[in-house]
């Protein structure tokens, strides 16, 4: 009986909640829950971006090279590969990316700074900066000229965002630790383009190998990110200069947080308007946002671009 009962509550914790495959169906359909769910239990492709900084992607492929490594190069997204047959365990482990030759990300997670493009000498604000994956890779692509604000709240993960940009050689990104509803106050009017990539419930990134990933999720918890994801646009939205663009996005499913969102940020927000967005790993365009499902090559993601009139 004791091994029974330690089997069923193992069987539960590696377990989604019922509403939220439920939620699942009535958002894809059943094809594409089965599609999605199936994605939580597969091992995701390792993937990582050139830091441009300290190396050309001709540098990292005569590593590969040299190293028997198997590679794949993303096209379509500037600087990015797929390591073939390496974990990312092992892939943090090498030189390359030990000295910030490299950074291992997601490419569900380098999909909106391309979107938003942040062009050298411009003004532009990460809103939720830590741990600085997006931050470091829009640096790159300011090449280090301008001006890159990099806002965290959390102790901890500011460390990690300090940590990041510092290996990386970031040394242009002004970073300040504290709250983005305070500092955005005193900066009105100041930014050319925002990221957005806020707090979320998280969905796309469930891995059903780790309950971690997952075991917070609940109907209530998705209430709670919206209502602050809405606070941070009500925040941000003001620091747009006129014309200045802002890229919203999440790595969640849930409309509440995301088409939901965008609906509520062009009501509240009227000279807000909606720039087409076309995805860089499936090449479809999408005019509200786009919502990338997960799969073995990448986490799941939104993101909608706006320009302010």
């Amino acid at each position: 009986m004791i091994q029974s009962d330690s089997r069923n509550n193992d069987m539960r914790k590696h377990s989604l909640p019922t509403a939220f495959t439920d939620r699942l169906v009535n958002q894809f359909g059943r094809q594409g829950s089965e599609s999605i769910l199936a994605s939580f239990k597969m091992t995701r492709a390792t993937t990582f971006r050139v830091n441009t900084k300290k190396a050309t992607d001709e540098d990292i492929m005569n590593f590969l090279r040299d190293h028997n490594i198997v590679y794949e190069r993303v096209k379509t997204i500037p600087h990015a590969f797929i390591a073939k047959k390496l974990s990312s365990k092992e892939v943090l482990a090498l030189p390359l990316c030990t000295d910030g030759h490299i950074y291992v990300q997601g490419l569900s997670s380098m999909v909106p700074p391309v979107i938003l493009d942040p062009k050298p000498g411009e003004t532009v604000l990460d809103l939720c900066a830590a741990p600085g994956s997006k931050t470091s890779q829009m640096a790159n692509m300011m090449q280090g000229k301008g001006r890159l604000l990099a806002i965290e709240k959390d102790t901890v993960r500011f460390q990690k965002l300090q940590y990041t940009l510092n290996l990386q050689g970031s040394d242009f990104v002004e970073q300040i630790e504290g709250d983005a509803l305070r500092v955005c106050k005193s900066l009105h009017g100041t930014f050319d383009a925002i990221l957005a990539d806020v707090p979320c419930s998280a969905e796309g990134r469930i891995d059903l190998n780790a309950p971690r990933s997952f075991h917070f999720w609940s109907e209530r918890n998705i209430v709670a990110h919206a209502k602050l994801q809405r606070s941070l646009l009500r925040a941000a939205v003001p620091c747009l200069k006129p014309g200045g663009r802002l890229v919203y996005s999440t790595c969640t499913l849930a409309p509440e947080e995301n088409e939901q969102m965008i609906d509520w940020l062009l009501t509240e927000f009227p000279k807000l308007k909606l720039l087409p967005v076309t995805s860089p790993l499936t090449g479809k365009p999408m005019k509200n946002g786009y919502c990338l499902l997960p799969n073995t090559k990448h986490e799941g993601l939104f993101v909608s671009s706006l320009k302010l009139r």
